[in-house]
């Protein structure tokens, strides 16, 4: 993004100097709303939830969440998008990941997220799935990918990085061996598993 992008006329509070350094953009979706409280009640209607194209995504946020250490996301703050499709179908988007790695960029290690700080502790992750009866079975299929895609990210961290533009002067070696020692084992991925496992049992089924 170049400032000759922006239209500082639309957005009052931008400043030109916010653009010195390179920076990206994310495209804009159309048709989204905010999940916010006033959304929720709309997911009573069980017309509505059948109009979600893929539930577990919902599940698979919370598990990523879990994994990167997202405090962030919870129920005072969904940070989760509701996109209208063309066909009436609906979707969720995450948004906002400013606080993963429990918001300290791993200097202090990382930590498994309480119940607080999980979407699976929220009146929609109930209305989603305390009577799907195929849960117990999209959990399963979730955690088994949950490996494959963790490892495989693994796999590509060094290209990841090399996206990370050089104006941005970041410590990539650093924060890589940081990543590489706390998100990547078997033992934390375990944790993560065990910790979605036992809130989704707790929260939602109890």
């Amino acid at each position: 993004v170049n400032k000759q992008h922006i239209p500082f006329e639309k957005y009052k509070t931008l400043q030109p100097n916010f653009f010195d350094k390179q920076c990206f953009g994310s495209s804009h979706l159309k048709n989204t709303k905010d999940l916010d409280l006033t959304v929720i009640p709309l997911f009573k209607d069980k017309n509505f939830r059948n109009k979600i194209t893929d539930k577990s995504g919902f599940l698979r946020i919370a598990l990523f969440d879990m994994w990167l250490a997202n405090e962030d996301r919870n129920y005072n703050n969904n940070n989760l998008l509701l996109h209208y499709a063309k066909d009436n179908s609906l979707s969720f988007y995450a948004i906002d990941h400013v606080a993963i790695f429990n918001s300290s960029f791993l200097n202090y290690g990382i930590q498994s997220l309480t119940e607080d700080d999980s979407i699976l502790n929220t009146e929609l992750a109930k209305l989603l799935f305390a009577h799907d009866r195929k849960l117990g079975e999209t959990v399963d299929k979730l955690v088994e990918n949950f490996y494959l895609y963790t490892k495989e990210c693994e796999a590509k961290l060094d290209n990841i990085f090399a996206l990370v533009p050089n104006s941005w002067a970041v410590d990539a070696v650093n924060i890589k061996a940081k990543m590489k020692r706390y998100l990547f084992p078997d033992a934390w991925k375990k944790q993560c598993e065990d910790n979605f496992r036992a809130l989704i049992h707790s929260l939602i089924l109890t």
